[in-house]
């Protein structure tokens, strides 16, 4: 049966003991070692993130407490070494997508409260207040598990979202901590200032921009007066720039230190999970976006055309001129100047210098870059409004220019660069020839009518370690409702025996519900497994929060606006989740993926390997004690039915 996670009440499943773990994360080693495995990244929206127990403000994120136990939950049980951490930028009320968010300032909701009771935030909130955030939700508290509640977080036209009220009291609190000279929030606020010191360009132009819309009652700067609409631009006066500034300083000063201080909470935060990936050896990899937000674009005006926007050449989208129209400011491309292999940043033009600080910032922030839409940067695709009509304009072809200019900010940023760009779309075939095999690609096998298996990549010229394959992305479709799809799925099949002389009798268990299925039910979840094997086949993977759980609700449906859109979490009871889905056949099964992606490969098969992680996965697939505590007290107790063991 297919599992709504928002009404399944999980009722079993079977978790390894604390002496069983071992044994696993050393067969884990073991089989990716077989398989030469050299990255799997786990994608990671912050809205995913589970929240603590009795502290769920109704969103998740990754600079939360429960992070650390999460993070360290999914690499025990599928051996991640990285993370794509997908946008961080601000959202605007009714619009939750993250990429529509902005590049340098981060989004205040994804600000994790409770940590604002801790001492090294001045006890700034208390965990009552906290816990009552928690208490008092007053809609679904069994789909609020489930599901991100952005009006209740962020708030509607009429009514402030409680992540406001609760950084606006926060704000409060640290002002009167100041005035009463209490130390922790005076080591806070010395923290603050050094914070608005070194970010102090974007910082300002960020704060007065939220300050004017505010003023004007929308983001839209072309419906300002001047000279606020045009406040950046190199045509407005010097002294009439800085009269206005220092006058909207004045007037709106708490707005503006409001706007600051909010920045600094996120940096900090930040900051605190990268410390804390780092300390796992989990890169960090950072989705930058393509585009801008309006904020950056009306603090850098003469670097975009106005009424250009970045598209997409698109043959199912008849009724806007076949494009994609993303609706993202897009650059002004002629302004890029010029930036060499050597790294020479002095030729570049205004818009080359915007991107070289966009960069700057992201690999101070994180180990690399994912580059969203990279294909643009050598064919961009872009588009103009004309009489509500839609019409490409052309631009011309960029070449290295930009990864050039990445190159460079990597370098300034003392980072090592690690690049991974998204090539998928109609007019990725130059960038994709371009970069292939100097910086990783990113594909998924979702789409099986363009035989895309890593095996078809490397017959394309691809060496094996310079892409990553995912079953799926955040805009497909989730792998249980592939699943279902009858015609797809003999599609995959096809690829998967044709690349890989898949044996489908080895994707199946021994155990008793899982024989007692139906014959299509089997099938589903045979078809699960092949599809999460094949990716283990090459170097580099990905995977999505959800299929990891076997959850049937998709992140996105690409091109829709959809309420269920973005929203997909998971409970914060996620231990006893993952493995009552486990035993329903549903999610990853790490062990009897990789033993039927080791079978697939056909290199290097290490029989006893193969046994090992066969039995492992049956003990997965099995009822039992849904948690390690539960299971290492079965273990004492001596009921449990089956004990792993693996002796190298």
């Amino acid at each position: 049966m297919q599992i709504n996670p928002i009404t399944y009440k999980p009722n079993f499943g079977r978790a390894f003991t604390t002496r069983e773990n071992i044994a696993y994360s050393e067969l884990l080693n073991d089989a990716r070692e077989n398989l030469g495995l050299e990255d799997t990244s786990a994608i990671i929206f912050d809205f995913n993130i589970p929240s603590e127990k009795k502290k769920n403000t109704a969103i998740g994120t990754t600079w939360s407490q429960a992070m650390i136990p999460f993070i360290k939950f999914t690499e025990k049980m599928t051996g991640i070494t990285s993370v794509q951490l997908e946008p961080q930028g601000k959202i605007t009320s009714g619009n939750a997508s993250p990429y529509s968010g902005t590049t340098f300032a981060f989004g205040e909701h994804i600000i994790d409260l409770s940590k604002l009771t801790l001492k090294r935030y001045g006890k700034l909130l208390s965990a009552k207040y906290i816990k009552n955030l928690d208490k008092n939700y007053p809609y679904d508290k069994h789909k609020r598990e489930y599901k991100t509640d952005y009006s209740y977080v962020t708030g509607t036209p009429s009514e402030t979202g409680i992540q406001t009220k609760a950084l606006n009291l926060a704000f409060n609190n640290f002002k009167k901590g100041i005035e009463e000279k209490n130390p922790q929030v005076l080591k806070l606020n010395s923290e603050f200032n050094c914070f608005k010191r070194e970010n102090k360009d974007w910082l300002e132009k960020e704060a007065l921009f939220t300050v004017l819309s505010d003023i004007y009652g929308t983001q839209n700067f072309n419906e300002w007066s001047e000279p606020d609409k045009n406040l950046y631009d190199t045509n407005t006066n010097e002294q009439i720039r800085q009269n206005r500034i220092k006058e909207l300083k004045e007037i709106r000063k708490d707005d503006m230190e409001f706007s600051d201080f909010v920045q600094f909470l996120a940096d900090k935060q930040q900051k605190e999970s990268h410390s804390f990936t780092k300390s796992k050896n989990i890169k960090l990899y950072g989705d930058c976006l393509l585009g801008f937000s309006m904020s950056e674009m009306w603090a850098n005006k003469e670097c975009f055309r106005e009424n250009l926007y970045y598209g997409g050449p698109d043959p199912n989208c008849p009724d806007t001129n076949y494009i994609q129209t993303w609706g993202l400011p897009a650059l002004d491309y002629t302004k890029l100047g010029e930036c060499g292999e050597d790294g020479d940043i002095s030729k570049l033009g205004i818009a080359g210098k915007l991107l070289f600080d966009k960069y700057t910032t992201f690999f101070k922030r994180y180990d690399g870059i994912r580059a969203d839409a990279a294909w643009q940067f050598v064919t961009p695709f872009v588009y103009q409004t004309i009489n509500g009509n839609y019409e490409e304009v052309k631009m011309p072809e960029i070449n290295n220019t930009i990864f050039n200019i990445m190159i460079a900010a990597a370098k300034k940023a003392k980072s090592s660069g690690e690049i991974m760009l998204e090539m998928v779309g109609i007019s990725a075939d130059k960038g994709r020839n371009m970069t292939m095999n100097k910086y990783p690609h990113l594909y998924s096998t979702a789409y099986a009518e363009y035989d895309e298996t890593p095996a078809k990549f490397l017959e394309k010229g691809y060496k094996d370690g310079m892409f990553y394959t995912g079953a799926g992305n955040h805009d497909n479709d989730s792998l249980i409702n592939m699943a279902i799809d009858t015609v797809k799925r003999a599609l995959h099949l096809e690829g998967m025996k044709r690349d890989y002389h898949l044996d489908e009798n080895i994707l199946k268990f021994n155990n008793s519900d899982y024989r007692s299925n139906s014959e299509e039910e089997q099938k589903r979840e045979d078809f699960r497994t092949a599809k999460l094997a094949e990716i283990f086949t090459a170097k580099k993977q990905f995977f999505t929060l959800p299929d990891m759980f076997g959850m049937s609700e998709r992140i996105n449906i690409s091109g829709k606006a959809d309420d269920s859109n973005w929203t997909v979490r998971i409970p914060s009871d996620y231990e006893r989740f993952y493995f009552s889905q486990l035993a329903n056949g549903y999610g990853i099964n790490m062990p009897k993926v990789l033993s039927v992606a080791m079978s697939m490969k056909h290199s290097n098969i290490n029989d006893k390997l193969i046994s090992k992680c066969n039995e492992a996965a049956e003990i997965l697939r099995e009822k039992g004690p849904m948690t390690q505590k539960e299971a290492d007290m079965a273990e004492r107790d001596g009921i449990l039915k089956h004990k792993f063991e693996y002796i190298r």
